[in-house]
């Protein structure tokens, strides 16, 4: 299966914001904490709870050409300069790339660096690094370092103890505890094949964005809708609404109920006028009073009609249409009148004082001189009714010319025009826009209805603005000024007033069952709530988009549950992992010459994008494994299960390893041994052991798989833990490093001679005789037996046999004669008074040193000789 092939196919199907993520992990490894903002914000944009984002989903040509793997972390050297546990101050523990084996007795201090190493380290147990509580003095901070290398980078890096590094980190320790959580807890795979690692990050992805957004979603929590509820009436449709509104409910369905009308509003306050009536001590009384004030109010609605309906848009141009008018037919009038009247008439003659005299001469005619008859009269005998005079022929033509030009189309119009004007314009000039019946009505209104009141009195003065413009454009003969008011109605306030009134008195005189009243009041609580529900309109509102919010949210935070990811995880580490990992431990298990017990590792499924393992007994999976399998076998289960974990990462950093084997482990040494010691060729492999014969089996197997191995040897001195030094002890020292050690204790012992401190001298000499006594001990089974047999090891090297043939008795009477000299200077073997001898000096001594060295290197030349080498 190509891993990163399944994880973008399968990443298809996840949100974006985590396709996102996927490709900023594999790009770059590890996700900031500006990722995870970045990240949450594109999870919020696609439910509407941010800007829209810009997104970057993985795709095929982000993913890299090749799986490789990271470079190996080596650990260089462990410096302690003071704090932990009882460790000496000022330490520093070396380490050799291939192996390392640090030696030292129980207590010595190997725990102390331990528990530095799995503070810094991955370990499956990690361990509070204490101070040194046995000291009488408060304990100091600790302060470490670790040295390391990351690859084949020629210079050290440094871990100071301050946090997580991710280099050091990938070191492994294993100890007692790491071999119990193997052995009794289901363990995840710590290393992750190249690929398989990005589930376990998305899923701390999801984690890092679901706390960002379960912080967000909680400032949303608080409702304001609590308060509101407590003022709204009970068992009103609003507090019913108020009670089920959620997420879901639609901001109009509040603006309609919180939204009254001009007639709810109306119907609202005569209800509560028409309750507080019906409270009345003397109902027809109150009848009474509206009856007359309803009088009132439909005389100031007539008033109204009359004033809006005289200085109305209509009756204004009315008056302007008609002076207009009357202007054109004075020019019509005028010419006819022109074409009327010859030359040599008076001046004036058909103007509007002329025509005033013929009326005046008409009515004259009419009325007194020639009654009945139509004028003017022209007939035989007729006199002129101004001069009186006879009329001649000519002047009986002018008469009928003049008649006919007074009682012509044009003329009679202009007089009507003229006629309307003055009606029109003496309309406006004599109209009274308010009176003191009309001021005391308002103030009767005012008393419970102020507003209308003020809304009358406001209309009406307007109106009268406007009435007192049209006069005075009238009056100056101009037009109406542009800033002259326009008409405001008031009529349809005042009748709806006065039908209030009037629904009041017929509620009075009809509504006087408790149950009408009941209906009423309940009426009347319904609009009240609606009321207040206008004035928290916009709490409300916001409100339900709190709610959306906080369901967003939620839909958000759905997002980031890591079920889904831990399936597919499964299912691909099922596939990829788990095969590869019961092969390895099975393999490991061959390795360890484990096999009279039938023991695998057993899948048991994922939580949070990790796949848990577990070792169990093939045939028994219920039994725990501690019940049954010995100590021994216990610790072997564990390193084996430790390496098929191993056997997983995709890169070879080093391995700590804290006394893998115990006194109980007898069969298991040689075969715990030799794995580590293979290990190492691939690997740094640093192991800390307080085991003598582990240590020569480790020795043993590093000399014959030719490992590079370091010794280092931890020591407790002057009341001191931890003490370093490279020379292992001396019982664990070869020949070769036994004689240098001799060679260098002896020049000790020659300055003690010298300076004259010879009790000193002697007491050091027969300590030395007795190493030297132990050397030659060493010697005969390392060299003269050539290693066939040897102390601390279990078996018998038959193919170095042939080599002890050349054997002579001359070998074999030097080995006895300087193991006898060696005896006589060791504590214990007494000497007679008599024969006690002085002890050797310095020279002896060292001639003594020089016979073993010299010989060790006679019989290995001989050898070698012999071989042909």
């Amino acid at each position: 299966m190509n891993v990163l092939q399944e994880i973008l196919e399968w990443s298809q199907g996840r949100p974006m914001w985590q396709r996102d993520a996927l490709r900023r992990l594999v790009l770059n490894g590890e996700l900031s904490d500006e990722d995870i903002s970045s990240l949450t914000e594109i999870c919020k944009s696609a439910h509407g709870l941010a800007e829209q984002q810009e997104t970057d989903p993985l795709a095929k040509e982000h993913m890299p050409d090749r799986a490789a793997g990271a470079d190996p972390v080596s650990l260089v050297s462990i410096f302690h300069h003071r704090g932990v546990n009882a460790l000496a101050e000022d330490q520093t523990l070396n380490f050799a790339p291939g192996l390392t084996v640090v030696y030292g007795d129980n207590g010595a201090g190997k725990t102390g660096y331990i528990r530095i190493l799995k503070s810094a380290c991955r370990a499956r147990g990690q361990e509070h690094i204490l101070g040194n509580v046995v000291s009488g003095t408060a304990p100091l901070a600790p302060v470490v370092a670790i040295k390391y290398k990351v690859g084949t980078e020629p210079e050290p890096r440094e871990w100071a103890g301050n946090g997580e590094d991710e280099f050091v980190s990938r070191v492994s320790v294993f100890d007692t505890q790491c071999a119990a959580i193997y052995l009794t807890e289901k363990t995840d795979v710590a290393f992750r094949p190249f690929g398989l690692d990005l589930f376990d990050k998305l899923v701390k992805a999801c984690k890092a964005v679901r706390v960002k957004l379960e912080g967000e979603q909680r400032a949303l929590a608080s409702s304001a809708l609590t308060v509101i509820q407590t003022q709204i009436p009970e068992g009103t449709a609003v507090a019913k609404f108020l009670v089920n509104i959620s997420s879901l409910t639609k901001p109009e369905a509040v603006q309609t109920l919180a939204c009254l009308s001009a007639d709810d509003e109306a119907r609202l306050a005569l209800l509560e006028k028409s309750l507080l009536d019906l409270q009345a001590n003397d109902p027809d009384k109150l009848v009474k009073q509206l009856t007359l004030r309803l009088g009132r109010l439909q005389t100031l609605i007539r008033h109204l009609k009359d004033v809006e309906a005289a200085v109305s848009a209509e009756a204004v141009a009315a008056v302007f249409n008609a002076r207009i008018e009357g202007r054109r037919k004075s020019e019509e009038a005028k010419r006819l009148r022109e074409a009327t009247f010859p030359e040599g008439m008076l001046a004036g003659t058909g103007s509007e004082s002329w025509k005033t005299l013929w009326e005046s001469a008409r009515l004259f005619s009419q009325e007194l001189a020639y009654p009945g008859k139509a004028f003017p009269v022209v007939e035989d005998g007729a006199h002129c009714v101004l001069c009186q005079q006879d009329l001649e022929h000519a002047a009986v033509q002018r008469l009928k010319q003049f008649e006919a030009f007074v009682a012509s189309t044009t003329e009679r119009e202009l007089r009507r025009i003229r006629e309307d004007f003055a009606r029109l314009r003496k309309a406006f000039i004599e109209l009274k826009t308010t009176t003191e019946t009309v001021e005391e009505t308002l103030k009767e209104i005012r008393i419970d209805r102020e507003a209308v009141a003020d809304a009358i009195a406001v209309a009406l003065a307007a109106n009268e603005i406007r009435r007192t413009a049209v006069v005075v454009a009238l009056t100056d003969d101009k037009d109406l000024a542009a800033d002259c008011p326009d008409l405001v109605s008031i009529v349809r306030e005042t009748e709806a007033l006065a039908g209030e009134v009037e629904a009041r008195i017929k509620t009075l005189r009809t509504s006087t069952t408790d149950e009408t009243r009941k209906r009423m009041n309940a009426e009347a609580q319904e609009l009240r709530a609606r009321k207040m529900l206008a004035t928290h309109q916009r709490a409300v509102l916001d409100d339900i988009e709190r709610r959306k919010k906080y369901a967003a949210y939620g839909l958000c935070i759905e997002e980031t549950k890591t079920q889904a990811i831990t399936q597919k995880s499964s299912a691909v580490t099922k596939t990829v992992v788990s095969q590869r990992l019961k092969q390895s431990f099975s393999d490991e298990l061959v390795n360890l010459a484990f096999s009279h017990i039938e023991v695998e590792l057993k899948e048991l499924g994922g939580a949070d994008g990790v796949f848990y393992h577990k070792l169990v007994f093939t045939r028994a999976p219920g039994v725990d494994l501690p019940k049954v399998v010995s100590e021994g076998e216990q610790r072997c289960l564990s390193i084996a299960a430790f390496f098929a974990e191993l056997s997983t990462a995709d890169e070879l950093s080093g391995i700590v390893f804290d006394d893998p084997v115990s006194s109980l482990d007898y069969q298991w040494r040689q075969g715990v041994a030799r794995r580590l010691v293979q290990e190492a060729k691939t690997r740094q492999v640093i192991v800390f052991t307080h085991d003598v014969v582990f240590l020569l089996l480790l020795k043993q197997f590093a000399k014959e798989l030719a490992v590079e191995q370091l010794d280092q040897h931890v020591r407790f001195l002057s009341k001191s833990a931890g003490v370093c030094s490279e020379e292992l002890p001396w019982v664990a020292l070869p020949i070769k490093k036994k004689i240098g050690y001799l060679k260098n204790v002896w020049q000790a012992a020659d300055k003690l001679s010298r300076d004259g401190h010879q009790d000193a001298y002697e007491k050091e000499a027969k300590y030395l005789y007795g190493l030297l006594r132990e050397a030659w001990e060493r010697a005969l089974e390392e060299v003269l037996l050539g290693g066939v047999v040897e102390r601390y090891r279990p078996s018998i090297q038959t193919q170095q046999v042939a080599q002890i043939a050349d054997i002579t008795p001359e070998d074999c009477k030097t080995v006895e004669t300087a193991m006898s000299k060696c005896s006589k200077w060791l504590p214990g073997h007494d000497q007679a008074a008599a024969a006690r001898a002085p002890v050797p000096g310095p020279a002896e001594l060292k001639d003594d040193i020089d016979a073993l060295d010299n010989w060790v290197t006679a019989i290995r030349n001989r050898r070698k000789k012999g071989a042909g080498i």
